[in-house]
């Protein structure tokens, strides 16, 4: 008994003493002392002739439970101690990270990894330019300036391309002169690769070092962004500030037209751009083309802009345009754009409406979805949005009109499910409301509900008895794409979608995604959207 305590502690001592490198060897010495005095008591009572014979077979026992007692000394030195790296910390905080300032104490993180500092700034700057955060002074945050200086004096970062396995160190980037850092993003441009770890560097380097942009640089950078898909905010306010010194002495038609299209692709709005390029429309030394004032009809429809130098234009355009100066699909994207901008003619609404357009239309393989949803806003502007049309309307079950689908965007699709399940709450059953309403105008409506004139709701099913007092009401939910950046006006085809169905006889109940967050409780959005419910309800009585 002493010794096998003598070899306990033997093992625990040693254990604690000795290298890690050592200790299966000090716990083999421990085990096979305490092994060798517990076999001594058979031994003396086995007979002397079969000595041998035992010997062996006690051999073999001693040698599996070393082999047993080694192997579980082995697994529990795994399961005690395990390792964890630097870089599961950062996953950890990362993932866990609820706001900007929280991304920025893991700036102090020690021994940071170059690829996880740029990982950090691209997650900031991406809270920040989608709008999610309100930090203004990050440039003088000790915490940002920190990990700006790991990722241009330290290691290298991998490339982020889908085709390259390379390492490429960042910041011989960012001691690119100006022009070398937009022809960089221009490369990246024309090989479609949006590196945005990369796009972010130059983006921020292009803003903070260089004193200004000249009209080429400014219409570069616009239409990278727009085919990169890099809305980057601080840039855009940087090229837009340039633009407005520089674009009123462009009289480069090209240019001016890459500068315009790209704000419309980026759904960027910015009116004292717009207006000063208002001015190069009537610039007799600016040689634009038909195919240039098409784009930038275009442009203005989708920003929704209207101004009185912007309305002269397109109301000149409208009178001079006809479908045998353009293609039969450029043709369409005009005509709606004038109908976005309340410029469109009759005459210009029956000639897309006209069954020899659609088919023509059809058989040149350009009548896609979009063109579709474009003939059915048309259509229905036809209906609702002009006196004393006597045109043609659309053949709806044509066979190129039907199951067209309507789908929703996965963003948007969450605040219709939020909005579904507070209005559960709202009314007596579900009986009483739709989602999801298909308005036969190439658009859905988020949610209807019909009151009678003692403001109590009416059941679906009871719809179609018609009464003078029964108000239709359209519940419309905005999310962070329908409006543009920039400015917080609807896009062209949002703007639209709300004027048909005030035609069609609709009061409107919009909620911005800046009231109705799918992250408030759901008692909070009820309250909220009660509250809006009464505002609809007291508009109308008075």
């Amino acid at each position: 008994m002493i010794m096998l305590q003598f070899s306990a502690s033997l093992y625990s001592a040693t254990a604690r003493l000795t290298p890690r490198s050592s200790w299966r060897f000090t716990a083999l010495i421990a085990n096979n002392s305490s092994t060798a005095i517990t076999s001594e008591q058979p031994a003396a009572s086995i007979k002397e002739d079969e000595g041998p014979k035992y010997a062996k077979m006690q051999k073999h026992i001693l040698q599996k439970e070393e082999q047993h007692k080694l192997k579980e000394m082995g697994s529990q030195i795994k399961i005690n101690l395990p390792e964890i790296s630097e870089n599961d910390k950062f996953v950890e905080k990362f993932q866990t990270a609820e706001s900007v300032n929280d991304l920025l104490d893991m700036a102090m993180l020690p021994n940071l990894s170059v690829p996880n500092a740029l990982k950090l700034i691209s997650q900031i700057t991406n809270e920040i330019n989608s709008g999610k955060s309100q930090v203004t002074n990050i440039e003088t945050d000790q915490r940002f300036v920190h990990l700006r200086k790991i990722v241009k004096t330290n290691g290298q970062i991998k490339f982020d391309s889908e085709t390259s396995n390379d390492y490429d160190d960042l910041s011989k980037y960012s001691q690119l002169s100006t022009p070398a850092m937009i022809a960089m993003i221009a490369s990246l441009r024309e090989q479609g690769k949006r590196n945005t770890p990369l796009l972010r560097m130059l983006s921020y380097n292009i803003v903070k070092y260089n004193m200004k942009l000249n009209v080429k640089q400014c219409a570069t950078l616009l239409y990278s962004m727009a085919i990169l898909n890099f809305p980057d905010k601080v840039l855009l306010e940087k090229v837009m500030a340039d633009l407005l010194q520089c674009l009123p002495t462009s009289t480069n038609a090209a240019t001016n037209k890459y500068i315009i299209t790209s704000l419309g692709f980026l759904h960027y709005k910015n009116e004292d751009v717009l207006d000063v390029f208002c001015d190069t429309l009537f610039n007799t030394s600016v040689e634009y083309k038909l195919h240039h004032y098409s784009s930038i009809l275009q442009t203005f429809a989708a920003l929704c802009y209207k101004s009185q130098k912007a309305n002269t234009f397109i109301k000149d355009f409208a009178q001079q345009v006809n479908p045998f100066l353009v293609s039969s699909a450029e043709w369409l994207d005009i005509v709606w754009s004038l109908t976005v901008l309340n410029f469109v003619q009759q005459r210009q609404v029956e000639s897309v409406l006209h069954s020899t357009f659609t088919t023509k239309l059809n058989d040149s393989s350009k009548l896609n979805v979009s063109k579709k949803l474009k003939l059915f806003n048309i259509n229905a502007f036809a209906q609702f949005g002009m006196k004393d049309y006597k045109g043609p309307f659309l053949d709806k079950d044509s066979a190129m009109f039907v199951d067209i689908p309507l789908i929703r965007a996965k963003s948007k699709q969450t605040y219709t499910d939020a909005l579904s399940e507070t209005l559960k709450n709202l009314f007596p059953s579900q009986s009483h409301y739709k989602i999801n309403v298909d308005t036969n105008m190439g658009f859905l409506l988020d949610a209807e509900y019909r009151m009678d004139e003692k403001h109590k709701p009416i059941a679906v099913e009871n719809w179609n008895e018609q009464s003078k007092d029964v108000r239709r009401i359209g519940i419309v939910v905005h999310d962070y794409h329908d409006y543009c950046r920039g400015q917080s006006d609807l896009l062209g085809s949002v703007y639209l979608y709300t004027q048909l169905l005030k035609a069609q006889g609709y009061d409107l109940l919009t909620i911005s995604y800046e009231n109705f967050s799918i992250q408030d409780k759901l008692e909070k959005r009820i309250n909220f959207l009660k509250q809006c419910m009464r505002n609809v309800q007291e508009k109308k009585s008075t």
